[in-house]
């Protein structure tokens, strides 16, 4: 299936669903089955890339001194994300492959403990499609649509459970801290 000519396809009528939770600052669960229905190889290769942004975002607000629960954009106005501080915060990174570098940079055991060698090659297959279909002015369609579909849907699941493996993480290491300040106490 090629791009279409229409700048927005019939399931992009409601943008609500595609943005932030307020609380989370993650896309909803369901933006997924959304994004992956949209016909226009064009919009269907940004959102898909916004949306596993927004994830990768999520996870490197996470970690020592970094609390899960913050909204990566609650600190900025809104539209101002891709301010100084927040840019600092992520590294400097930008878009979608250089979140991804910073991720890999900060937590180097992630590969094979949240993530495996195929999740790291679909979320680079998104961003290779993403950036020939931006920029290469001869590739006017997506070689294979199904393919970047089903490496979407498996790059929002691994960065989703890694995202999920965090909080529980960061909930033990809570309980064993309040534990040996109870014990010291008495």
């Amino acid at each position: 299936m090629g791009a279409t000519t229409s700048s927005m396809s019939s399931t992009s009528s409601s943008n609500s669903i595609f943005l932030p939770h307020a609380s989370t600052g993650l896309p909803p669960a369901r933006a997924v089955l959304s994004i992956a229905l949209i016909r226009n190889e064009y919009e269907l290769s940004i959102r898909a890339s916004k949306h596993l942004e927004c994830l990768l975002k999520a996870l490197l607000m996470m970690g020592p001194g970094n609390p899960g629960r913050t909204n990566p954009l609650s600190a900025a106005q809104p539209g101002a994300h891709h301010g100084a501080a927040q840019n600092a915060h992520f590294g400097g990174a930008r878009g979608l492959n250089e979140l991804l570098e910073e991720l890999l940079k900060r937590y180097p055991t992630a590969v094979g403990t949240m993530f495996t060698d195929a999740n790291i090659k679909a979320i680079r297959l998104i961003v290779g499609m993403r950036n020939r279909l931006i920029h290469d002015i001869s590739y006017t369609q997506m070689d294979n649509r199904t393919k970047f579909v089903e490496a979407f849907k498996e790059a929002d699941k691994c960065l989703r459970a890694a995202r999920a493996s965090f909080l529980i993480n960061e909930q033990q290491q809570t309980a064993k801290s309040k534990k040996a300040s109870s014990c010291a106490i008495m």
